[in-house]
């Protein structure tokens, strides 16, 4: 039986949401943008210690729930990162946020992340480190 390109990468997107859509849970700090002073700083502040959401900047690659940091997965398409991320959104894969320690965040308002995949950019917003969540406010280019 031949198989064509589309229905390969429909059964990849297929079998990587089966079993890769649970972000990964860490300890590691990350990096946090204070809103007032715009300052950067690496450290688990006391509401992400204590798992509270909070208001804050998080960067990172904007990236999809199938691949998350890695895109090697989908073979020649996972070359390019915009374009495998779009391609797994297509199929039903949604926009995601992994920071430069390698956490992934699911993001609100996946309308405005659209334009940004691939792409390293800030997010502001309200952060819940307890579910990896963050209801996006603004994103901007970095």
């Amino acid at each position: 039986m031949k198989v064509g390109n589309n229905t390969v990468l429909i059964l990849a997107c297929v079998l990587a949401v089966a079993g890769c859509t649970q972000p990964r849970q860490t300890a590691e700090p990350v990096r946090l943008q204070n809103t007032i002073t715009g300052k950067t700083q690496t450290s688990q502040t006391s509401d992400h210690a204590t798992g509270k959401a909070y208001s804050g900047t998080i960067s990172g690659v904007i990236s999809d729930s199938m691949c998350g940091n890695n895109h090697a997965g989908m073979g020649e398409l996972g070359k390019d990162p915009v374009t495998c991320t779009r391609k797994c959104v297509e199929q039903g894969a949604k926009y995601v946020l992994v920071d430069e320690t390698g956490n992934i965040y699911s993001l609100s308002n996946q309308g405005k992340v659209g334009s940004f995949a691939g792409k390293t950019v800030s997010v502001t917003g309200h952060i819940d480190p307890a579910t990896k969540a963050i209801h996006v406010h603004s994103l901007e280019d970095r």
